[in-house]
């Protein structure tokens, strides 16, 4: 008699595709459960575990059955992958994934705790049909994305966060729905200044006329940014009328402070004709901190959402300085936040500047955190809430792993929609 076994098609797949997933040859009534294991690029573990009663025909079925119990409850396609937590951090931590690797991923299958069948299969962010030229030319340092086959294809500028990281698995997965891509470093890369401080805005406004020449498009480009990068895209946009779109995650209404050594200083992030832009200072209340202080000794998870309060209680004039003049921007906007947000207010940002710009739409997910969509958040990966940064410090970035893995499939479908509306 054969044993039960887990099918899987198809076994290579694109991220974003949804695949099918099932268990045969059980008894019926029988007690199975799935483990899932996934490394990121540090070669970390993260695991989900989901226990399922077998139907009637000895089968399970997981888009349309409901976990009894593991790391998600309830029906949910997708569970088996956004609940994944660190196998070894009490908090869980940071799924990284700045490659383009595909994902080998292994699932398991036992009853009554004996291994039945395992499995392993390939998630992939393309399926060899883009270009990746990486470019250190005219003082423009970045990857480009391109569709192998030729077209006119729109242009598009990614800008990554505080992290200044390298977009490569976001891009690679844009460039292969058609779209010319540039993952533009500006900070922390090689050839790029370490800390992010008085960057000039007239190097992203080259890297958009070298990216036009590039690709042959002479269009204007859409711009997606998130975080500090969203700041950073709602900045030029409000300064140079190069853009067809403006895509938006996690922004901020206002200039920020730079950051050295990958910490927030009273330093200026921007610049344009030699002239610092005002900025943000951070600010906080000793009484505020405090709490903060406690959880670091005690290793749990913080957030400096009270510290981004305290700094908007300031002079009104010095805030209307370092506001980005939203109301200059001439193209759609969309703006994407979630309420809980632990690393500034997202959705309290995102609803000043829709007070200031008519044409705008705003995706706000009332129980997301920071990590909500595209470029940082991409479908069908373990969710991210917690990110250990180091020594005592353990970050609550907001939101629970099913918010926001349910935010991140729901606007990478609306982002795709939208700059495709608004392409030219």
């Amino acid at each position: 008699m054969k044993k039960p076994y887990i099918v899987v098609h198809p076994l290579h797949s694109n991220f974003d595709e949804e695949i099918e997933i099932s268990v045969k040859g059980c008894n019926p009534s029988d007690e199975i459960s799935i483990l899932t294991y996934i490394h990121d690029d540090r070669d970390e573990l993260f695991v989900s575990d989901a226990t399922f009663i077998a139907n009637k025909n000895g089968e399970v079925h997981i888009a349309n059955e409901a976990s009894i119990k593991g790391t998600y409850t309830g029906i949910d396609r997708n569970g088996i992958f956004w609940s994944a937590k660190h196998v070894k951090k009490k908090h869980d931590d940071y799924f990284l994934k700045t490659n383009i690797n595909a994902l080998t991923i292994k699932m398991q299958l036992k009853i009554r705790d004996e291994l039945v069948h395992e499995v392993a299969f390939e998630r992939s962010f393309y399926k060899n049909d883009i270009h990746v030229v990486e470019l250190n030319q005219n003082h423009i340092i970045g990857t480009l994305y391109l569709p192998k086959e030729k077209g006119d294809y729109p242009n598009v500028l990614l800008l990554a966060g505080s992290d200044g990281g390298k977009l490569d698995p976001a891009a690679s997965l844009l460039a292969a729905k058609g779209y010319n891509v540039l993952d533009l470093a500006y900070f922390n890369q090689d050839g790029v200044p370490k800390d992010l401080e008085n960057i000039p805005l007239e190097y992203f406004y080259n890297a958009l006329q070298f990216l036009k020449e590039q690709t042959n498009n002479r269009s204007k480009v859409i711009v997606i940014g998130y975080s500090k990068g969203a700041e950073l895209a709602l900045l030029l946009a409000s300064e140079y009328d190069e853009f067809s779109a403006v895509i938006a995650g996690a922004p901020s209404a206002y200039i920020t402070s730079g950051m050295r050594n990958g910490i927030f200083a009273p330093i200026p992030s921007w610049t344009i004709n030699d002239q610092a832009k005002s900025f943000l200072k951070m600010q906080h209340k000793f009484s505020n901190m405090l709490p903060v202080l406690k959880q670091m000794i005690l290793k749990r998870p913080v957030s400096f959402f009270n510290v981004w309060e305290d700094s908007l209680k300031k002079d009104n004039n010095r805030l209307e300085d370092a506001r980005i003049k939203v109301e200059n921007i001439k193209a759609p906007v969309l703006l994407i936040s979630g309420d809980k947000d632990g690393i500034w207010p997202s959705s309290t940002f995102s609803n000043e500047i829709k007070s200031k710009l008519d044409s705008i739409e705003h995706l706000q997910f009332k129980e997301g955190g920071h990590f909500v969509s595209f470029p940082y958040a991409l479908p069908h990966l373990p969710a991210n809430v917690y990110e250990h940064l180091g020594g005592r410090t353990i970050m609550d970035c907001g939101g629970t792993k099913e918010a926001n893995a349910d935010a991140a499939i729901q606007s990478w479908n609306y982002i795709q929609n939208f700059i495709k509306k608004h392409s030219e």
